[in-house]
């Protein structure tokens, strides 16, 4: 009987320690759960007003606390017992506020990036900028928000952050595959997950905040994401096996769908007409260019010859002249050479006295019609030139006005404008006087040269 007593009251000590130190450890988890909270409503609070004085780097300091992976320090004896510790602090919190500090935060790194690089770097550093922008273009802040907030679980991310990560990518990101890829990974996990209404991280469609959000997802994903990566036929396949989607709005979305590839197909056949008209100009000027070459090789070739060699042919022709005799001036012979009734010149001396004044004569008649020749075709080549010329402008002309009427607008309001500044008679007027005056400075002017010139 005393050991029956004493064994009763050994064991009941005991099990008020381990129930006390329960309470204890459940009171110091509730006390760092409150700790957490307020924590996160004061790191969010003041990361939106640096924010809103678009203090960007401070901003991004007081979030980033919130937002990295941290080891919980709350004695407990097993890493177990420490709820989410692979998360970071944000994951304890409410839905709402979970919410809200993602938002904020992909917010603040579209912000960082559309800074550009100067600014970026200006404000972040070359490394850090550099770093931030890498997140929203290579897509790895999707896997940093899925691993901190959620666990590394793809389908418990709310549909609000989803919402922002595919808008922060479609932004900035080159490629949309891996979008792709995370969209369609996030709707089959959360697809499959059982219906815990309880739970706060709850993805069902249940509520109409939830249906309105999957439906913006999807969204998203057929309409934005797979257009961009020429998956037409699999974004109305899509949408016509989609359950979450009424008839209303499986119509609305098929019709946008067929909307924007419309105008996607407008947009391409409007880039290769201006491709080919751009090679068509470019064959153009290449035309132009060699017909140019060629027109000046054969007017090289027909102009006549230079000065220089006339002047040789000139002076040959003197010395062949003095050669021949041909003197300024008549030399008397004297009387007791020869006698006056022997003075006849024979035939052959007057050939050979006046041969070559004829040969010299009859040189520049026939230089002077090879020239005129010449100077004939060369005014026809530079007539068919500036035909050639003015044809290529009036027909540039045309293009550019065909492709910008507005050009045509402003030359025919200026037009107008000119007429109706003229049709007023006291502008008339002034521009008389102010030509008449100009025009008698220039009379005077040329009358005074020509009396100087007569002088």
């Amino acid at each position: 009987m005393n050991g029956t007593t004493t064994s009763t009251v050994l064991v009941e000590p005991l099990e008020n320690t381990l129930n006390s130190s329960k309470r204890l450890d459940s009171s110091l988890l509730s006390l760092s759960s409150k700790q957490s909270s307020s924590n996160i409503s004061k790191a969010y609070k003041q990361a939106s007003s640096l924010f809103l004085t678009r203090r960007l780097p401070e901003a991004l300091s007081a979030l980033e606390p919130v937002i990295t992976i941290q080891r919980a320090d709350i004695n407990v004896e097993t890493e177990d017992d420490i709820p989410d510790a692979n998360s970071a602090l944000v994951a304890t919190a409410s839905r709402n506020t979970r919410i809200k500090v993602w938002s904020l935060y992909l917010t603040l790194l579209n912000a960082i990036v559309e800074l550009g690089p100067q600014d970026g770097k200006n404000t972040f550093g070359s490394k850090e900028w550099k770093t931030l922008v890498a997140k929203a273009r290579d897509a790895s802040i999707w896997e940093e928000v899925v691993q901190a907030g959620y666990g590394g679980i793809e389908g418990n991310v709310d549909a609000e952050v989803v919402i922002n990560l595919a808008t922060l990518l479609l932004t900035h990101s080159p490629s949309q595959t891996t979008n792709q890829q995370r969209l369609e990974s996030y709707l089959s996990s959360s697809s499959s997950q059982p219906d815990l209404s309880l739970s706060s991280h709850s993805n069902s469609t249940d509520t109409p905040r939830d249906l309105n959000s999957r439906i913006k997802i999807l969204e998203l994903y057929t309409l934005h994401v797979l257009p961009r990566t020429n998956e037409w036929q699999y974004a109305r396949d899509f949408i016509n096996m989609s359950e979450v989607l009424d008839d209303e709005r499986r119509d609305a979305f098929l019709s946008a769908l067929q909307t924007l590839q419309d105008e996607q197909s407008r947009d391409d056949d409007n880039d290769d007409r201006e491709a080919q008209i751009l090679r068509e100009k470019d064959e153009q000027l290449e035309e132009e260019e060699k017909r140019r070459a060629n027109d000046a090789k054969a007017r090289a070739s027909e102009q006549p010859q230079p000065r220089g060699r006339d002047e040789k042919g000139h002076h040959r022709r003197s010395k062949s002249e003095r050669d021949y005799g041909i003197e300024s001036s008549p030399r008397r012979q004297p009387d007791s050479a020869v006698p006056p009734t022997g003075r006849k010149k024979s035939p052959h001396s007057r050939r050979s006295h006046f041969s070559p004044t004829s040969r010299a004569a009859a040189a520049p008649s026939k230089r002077s019609t090879n020239s005129a020749k010449g100077n004939k075709t060369g005014v026809y080549k530079r007539s068919a030139a500036f035909l050639l010329e003015l044809q290529r402008r009036l027909t540039f002309l045309a293009h550019s006005m065909s492709k910008n009427p507005m050009a045509l607008m402003k030359l025919i309001l200026f037009l107008v404008g000119l007429v109706m500044t003229f049709s007023r008679r006291d502008v008339r007027e002034r521009v008389r006087r102010i030509t008449g005056g100009a025009w008698d400075k220039v009379k005077g002017t040329v009358g005074m040269g020509v009396k100087v010139s007569y002088i």
